[in-house]
């Protein structure tokens, strides 16, 4: 690598640093038996808050969990529904 200098406006020496285009690079590339990992890594992630979501949408539509959440919504907004008239 080689290092030079700038100066620009009155700041001090700031050492600009080049990239050496001999320098190997092949340490940050990830091993022949490794590719696709971060696609899969994806794959199963998606399809497990698919999954989540639908287990969280099949108990909030049950009839008892609705009624409560909604009970639960209609207190909130008539609590701050009271700051509103102040």
């Amino acid at each position: 690598m080689t290092e030079n200098s700038i100066a620009t406006m009155g700041d001090p020496v700031v050492p600009v640093v080049e990239a050496d285009p001999a320098a190997d690079d092949t340490a940050l590339a990830p091993a022949p038996d490794e590719r696709g990992m971060v696609s899969a890594e994806w794959a199963v992630g998606i399809i497990a808050a698919v999954a989540i979501a639908g287990v969280l949408l099949a108990i909030i539509t049950n009839g008892q969990v609705e009624q409560v959440l909604l009970k639960f919504i209609l207190m909130v907004i008539h609590s701050f529904s009271g700051f509103l008239n102040k």
